[in-house]
Order: structure tokens, then sequence, then C-alpha cells
């Protein structure tokens, strides 16, 4: 996994590649490269979003045709449930 780091004191980020097996073994943070100083891991918002394979794929799925285009032509319609 790649993480990526932020120098306390010289502001620096950096990107460290780790595996998950070191991180559960050694927890603490790598050194800055630049000044040796400590490091916090940053973190960022995730665009990847795991779907399990049971939930709908395609709209075909959801609606059938009639539902589709009443749907695009008036969006606040309500659907029989």
């Amino acid at each position: 996994m790649t993480f990526e780091f932020k120098c306390e004191e010289c502001k620096k980020l950096f990107e460290v590649s780790i595996s998950v097996e070191i991180t559960k073994l050694y927890p603490g943070y790598p050194e800055c490269p630049e000044c040796g100083g400590r490091t916090k891991k940053q973190f960022h918002a995730c665009t990847n979003i795991y779907v399990p394979s049971y939930f709908h794929t395609s709209r075909s799925d959801i609606f059938d045709d009639k539902e589709w285009q009443d749907l695009k032509k008036n969006p606040d319609i309500e659907r029989a449930k």
C-alpha cells in the first residue's frame, strides 16, 4: 500500500510504499527523507467505492423501460413500490 506523509518540521510531502504486514508489526511512521524530522500520515477522501456484486448494476435492474422514460420526463414522479 502507498501512504502519503508530511513532515512536521520542513512540511515536505512524500509517499512510502509499505506492505500491510509491516504496518501491523511496525506501527510507527517513517522519518522525513529531507530533514529526518517527525512525520504524520496524510488522509484523503476516497474515490473508490466497493459495491458488492448483489447490488444493482444497471438501470434495467431497477426500472422497466416505461418507468425509465417516465422518470426521465419527470424526476419527481412517485414510483410504485
